[in-house]
Parts: C-alpha cells; sequence; structure tokens
C-alpha cells in the first residue's frame, strides 16, 4: 500500500472514499501536519496502489491498514475517512478499538446499503464492465457537489484522476461496499470521541441515515453544512478543517 507520511506528534489517519485517493487530503495534511503526524494511505486500487485482489471488503481494507500502521510504530491514532473511508474506519474501529483515541466518519454512515442502493450498485458495476470508467465516473462526480460549489477546475482534477483507475478495482471496491453490514453498533459501543461531519443535501450519505447515526455514539462532535453535498473536505474546506483541529485537541 502506498501512503504518505508528514509531521511529528500524535498520530492522525486520513482514508480517502470510492474513487478518490490520498491526494485529496493534500491541503488537509499540510494543515495538520504542523502538529500532528499524519499518514495518508492510497487504498488498494485507487491512487499509486495497485489493485491485487480478486476481491476487496471493508474488513480487508481495515487489516491492510492495520499492517501498515503496525509497519510505522504506531500503537495509538485518531482515524477519519470519507464517505468508503467512513466504512473503513467503522470496520477498523470494531476489529482494532485498542489502536484509537478517537475516529471520525466524513459524509459517511454507518448503516448498510438499502435493496435500492444495492441494485443501483450491481447496475454501475455492469456499466463500467461494459463501457469502461470514464463515463461512470463523470456521472458521479456530477452529483458529489452542491451547485454553489464553482472551483471547476479542482472537479476537473479529481475526476481526471478518477477516470484512470482499473474497473477492476472500481467493480471490486463498489461490490464490497455492497456487501458490508451495518456498523450501527460500532458508533453505539464507541468509548472514544466520534466526530461526525456531513452536507446536509448529500445525496450519497443522506440527511435522513447521517441524522439517524448523530445521537448514537456516547461522545460525539457532530457538524451538518448547509449548501454542502458529499465532499465536505472542499466544499465547507475551512469548517472541516476547524471541526478536525478541534476534534483532534480534545481527543489529545
Amino acid at each position: 500500500m502506498y501512503y504518505k507520511v508528514s509531521g511529528k506528534g500524535k498520530v492522525v489517519v486520513l482514508l480517502h472514499g470510492f474513487l478518490e485517493e490520498g491526494f485529496m487530503w493534500k491541503e488537509m495534511a499540510k494543515t495538520l501536519s504542523k502538529n500532528y503526524k499524519v499518514i495518508v494511505p492510497d487504498l488498494e486500487g485507487f491512487g499509486n496502489s495497485p489493485f491485487q485482489s480478486k476481491t476487496l471488503s471493508m474488513e480487508k481494507y481495515a487489516d491492510d491498514l492495520y499492517e501498515l500502521l503496525k509497519n510505522e510504530k504506531v500503537k495509538k491514532c485518531i482515524l477519519l475517512g470519507h464517505s468508503m473511508g467512513g466504512y473503513i474506519t467503522l470496520c477498523f474501529a470494531e476489529k482494532y478499538p485498542d489502536m484509537l483515541s478517537g475516529f471520525g466518519l466524513i459524509n459517511s454512515h454507518c448503516f448498510e446499503d438499502s435493496s435500492d442502493k444495492k441494485i443501483n450498485r450491481k447496475k454501475g458495476n455492469e456499466f463500467v464492465a461494459k463501457r469502461g470508467t470514464k463515463v461512470f465516473v463523470r456521472e458521479l462526480y456530477r452529483h458529489l457537489f452542491h451547485p454553489s460549489f464553482k472551483n471547476k477546475k479542482l472537479i476537473t482534477s479529481l475526476t481526471a484522476k478518477a477516470e484512470k483507475y482499473s474497473p477492476d478495482a472500481l467493480i471490486a471496491a463498489n461490490t464490497g461496499m455492497m456487501n458490508r453490514k451495518s456498523k450501527e453498533h460500532v458508533l453505539k459501543n464507541a468509548k472514544v470521541p466520534v466526530l461526525l461531519i456531513n452536507g446536509k443535501q448529500d445525496e450519497s450519505a443522506p440527511f435522513a441515515l447521517t441524522s439517524q447515526q448523530a445521537s448514537l455514539p456516547i461522545i460525539a462532535d457532530v457538524h451538518f453544512y448547509d449548501k454542502c453535498k458529499h465532499m465536505s473536505v472542499f466544499e465547507k474546506k475551512k469548517e472541516t478543517v476547524s471541526a478536525i483541529e478541534k476534534f483532534m485537541a480534545f481527543c489529545r
């Protein structure tokens, strides 16, 4: 697994989501590395980490991350995951709770896919198998940002990177998300602080779900942003950076 390390101090790990890579955290990592040691991986099949498995699951991603942290001799960290990275974060929190001093879900939720969502994922996989990644990626990215977000150059850059991912990797990761189980109990039983950041207009992590999970953790730091869809890291950059910094200071 390819990853970057910057800064010194308490460790924070930033996990990207589906059709993304560690690049999405570039500015966030630069800011946080002033006070923390920041680890930013490219998950298998994305960015600089090649797709090598026949199948992918959120649990496998979590196990890969555990091996990475062992290699870096990390005993405790704060783990923050965006979208699919949030699903992986929940699996990690379930399997390796003693390694966490806090964790966060950004534009993500703890519930399994609905029947309709699973059908849409299957259709997406069929489309990618027949047509490749480019059209699929462009269509998906059309729905990730709120209309008020005007940085078209950034969207073009993110889209261009995602278009290069292999169809097999996309299908495997999408199938892994489709097959995941609810992790509602992980939030309910969390013994460390939990950060929840979501957009009110998010279509991928709908408000109907993200608002339900807000009351589950014993210690929760909850943020909902208006005029924000699935990419709060960019759409509400200042607010997201501030929320993460305050959360990390609280965990420390």
